[in-house]
């Protein structure tokens, strides 16, 4: 194994459905009087960079300056505990990380900025960046192309099932894990400590 790569909302961030757990909460509360489906289509055309944040809150009908709305909402995002440590580590054993993320290009760099994290993962690809989203094979080829990577080197870290399938198809390596505790899947890793020891036997099977 060369590169671990990782899912952002529910892998590197606490929040596994961003959408319900911060965004529609928050714009009913900036004054958006949108249905949860309506709220929930405008942020689909701007995770794949239909809509800048701009044209996003003008959507959802929310006011306020751009600048500060973004701040005050990604101010609600947080690192899952543990989550730095173990991408210390892997760097530090020579693993390249990247990062497979369905979200908005300007939030991506605001957050990766402000935790950290592009300090730390080397390959981003992210929806609104390559205009898809996961599970659709084009994101994970567009990583591949643009980290010079091969499938067979990398593990994949996700959690939700239909994105680590697509990429298994595709020959990654994969490990689904739910630390929200959200789900009912038997294969998937639970917490931060299970992740590196799943990742410590992958990288001492393949030597």
């Amino acid at each position: 194994m060369r590169a671990v790569v990782f899912d952002a909302m529910g892998v590197l961030y606490q929040s596994w459905d961003d959408l319900v757990e911060l965004l529609i909460p928050f714009a009913r509360e900036h004054g958006s009087r949108q249905s949860d489906v309506e709220i929930g289509a405008v942020y689909r055309r701007a995770m794949v960079g239909e809509l800048t944040t701009s044209a996003l809150w003008q959507g959802l009908g929310v006011l306020g300056q751009t600048a500060d709305l973004d701040r005050t909402y990604l101010a609600g995002h947080r690192v899952v505990p543990g989550m730095i440590e173990l991408l210390d580590e892997l760097r530090d054993q020579g693993a390249r990380l990247g990062c497979i993320s369905n979200d908005i290009s300007e939030w991506s760099r605001a957050l990766r900025a402000t935790h950290g994290l592009d300090e730390r993962i080397r390959h981003w690809t992210i929806s609104g960046d390559v205009h898809v989203r996961k599970p659709d094979e084009r994101i994970y080829r567009a990583f591949l192309a643009s980290s010079g990577l091969s499938p067979d080197t990398v593990r994949f870290v996700d959690d939700r099932a239909k994105n680590i399938d697509a990429a298994a198809a595709l020959g990654f390596d994969t490990i689904l894990v739910d630390f929200a505790g959200v789900g009912s899947e038997p294969r998937a890793v639970k917490t931060v400590p299970d992740l590196r020891a799943a990742l410590r036997r992958t990288m001492r099977d393949r030597g």
